[in-house]
């Protein structure tokens, strides 16, 4: 069996014209600048411009009294009645008892007075410059004669404070739409973060949805087509380790009955030595691939974690003058499966005996309840794993380079089953280390198999 490379395409859709990433931002830009400098110039246009009021009041001053000097003193009524037609002005013309006006509604240099709080007009050649009800006025005294000249039309103050509003409101608006577009222009990123970290926990099942058809959709279909693919490529590198392993069982079969007619001596105990060295690391290897692929069911049952690991302990014969067991309880009861957690705890403690100070170290194990469930931690003081290597330790068939050495043993697949089988419980493993001091393992399996384990029970014999 062998993985033979292939090809496959993002999408088997017909090609089609696509909206370009690039040209929606530039678009997107431009408009906003466009809009932006509509808004900022009707702002300079019809506001702004009153910042400017003293000097336009100043060139105003000075066109009202060259009107008044072109009416005359005394004023010709007919010089100012054509003035008033062909200039944007009106003109009230007051002196004693006479009044006219080319304008009814031109206000009375009196009412002006009283009504902007100047009461007193100076004496001579003068003119009061004011503005009512949004209109703007200058009173000119020459001698007797009263000039009322009303420009016909004047912005506003007071239109300053809403003009401001109304444009920051709709500058807002603009910014807000600009960046909710460009939100849903980038909507596929975040939903590519997401596939990443799901790919980097190992669920390569996750599909990213195709939400546009751009640059960032062609992403999209490119990353759901490369996880399937690596998903693909995972199962069948564990599939082909799993037959592989299974069909290597008949050939040491074989050996075992061919090493039982050898005559006794040194060339068949080492036989018997490698014979079961494989046997062991293809135990290990089934197990592993049983639980991470095919899915093996967990026999559960009433477990002491307390006896279990006290068991396990004895079953290292000498070496169990080594092992310092610490236990916050007599007696720590969960529902598992007794065997594979067997295994998985002797692993670890396996590993801390191997590589304590020249097999003279210590190895301590504490058991105590913790969060509806136990934990079990195995610390040792020995060469330490470096900060690179700690995540790779969990990985079938990974060694680190000071642990290569035939005389430890051993396959790299001891702390491989153990997680698989503390996830297949529904708990965890952690792995603590510092190169020279020691390495601390960190097991807690709940008081019960996770939802959606498959487990038997051993009393009922039910699957479930």
């Amino acid at each position: 069996m062998s993985l033979q490379p292939t090809h496959f395409s993002i999408t088997d859709e017909p090609p089609r014209r696509r909206n370009s990433l690039f040209w929606k931002v530039l678009a997107l830009v431009l408009t906003t600048a466009v809009l932006a400098t509509i808004s900022i110039g009707f702002y300079f246009q019809y506001v702004l411009r009153d910042t400017y009021n003293g000097f336009l009041r100043e060139q105003i001053r000075s066109y009202m009294e060259m009107a008044a000097h072109d009416i005359g003193a005394p004023p010709d009524t007919g010089i100012a009645a054509q003035m008033a037609r062909d200039y944007p002005i009106d003109i009230r013309l007051q002196y004693g008892s006479f009044d006219w006006a080319s304008d009814p509604g031109v206000t009375p240099a009196a009412t002006i007075a009283a009504q902007t709080a100047a009461s007193v007009f100076d004496s001579g050649d003068s003119l009061l410059f004011r503005q009512l009800q949004g209109r703007l006025y200058g009173v000119i005294q020459r001698g007797d004669w009263t000039y009322v000249i009303r420009l016909r039309s004047a912005p506003e103050e007071g239109m300053l404070i809403p003009a401001t509003i109304i444009l920051g409101i709709v500058l807002t608006i603009l910014f807000v739409t600009a960046y909710r577009v460009v939100q849903r222009f980038l909507r596929p990123v975040p939903a590519l973060m997401e596939g990443v970290q799901a790919v980097a926990n190992e669920d390569f099942g996750h599909q990213v949805p195709v939400c546009s058809d751009d640059e960032l959709g062609d992403l999209t279909k490119a990353f759901n087509a490369m996880s399937q693919r690596v998903a693909a490529i995972i199962a069948s590198k564990r599939r082909l380790l799993f037959d592989v392993s299974h069909e290597l069982r008949s050939p040491l079969t074989r050996m075992n009955v061919a090493l039982v007619m050898l005559p006794e001596g040194k060339s068949k105990l080492a036989i018997e030595r490698n014979i079961r060295e494989l046997n062991t690391m293809i135990t290990e290897l089934l197990e592993n691939e049983r639980l991470a692929v095919l899915g093996g069911s967990l026999v559960t049952e009433n477990v002491d974690v307390v006896a279990l690991v006290h068991k396990v302990i004895d079953s290292f014969g000498s070496d169990a003058r080594r092992i310092e067991l610490d236990s916050l309880t007599g007696t720590l009861e969960i529902i598992a499966d007794s065997q594979r957690l067997t295994v998985a705890v002797r692993n670890v403690i396996s590993n801390g005996l191997k590589y304590s100070a020249d097999n003279e170290g210590q190895v301590k194990v504490t058991v105590f309840p913790d969060d509806n469930g136990a934990r079990i931690v195995v610390s040792d003081n020995g060469i330490g794993i470096p900060p690179e290597a700690q995540e790779k330790v969990f990985e079938p068939f990974y060694r680190t380079d000071d642990s290569r050495s035939r005389a430890t043993g051993g396959y790299g697949l001891g702390l491989s089953l153990t997680r698989s089988i503390i996830e297949a419980h529904g708990g965890t493993i952690q792995l603590n280390s510092t190169v020279g001091c020691g390495t601390t393992i960190m097991m807690w399996i709940p008081h019960a198999p996770a939802d959606g384990a498959t487990v038997k029970n051993v009393a009922s014999g039910k699957t479930r």
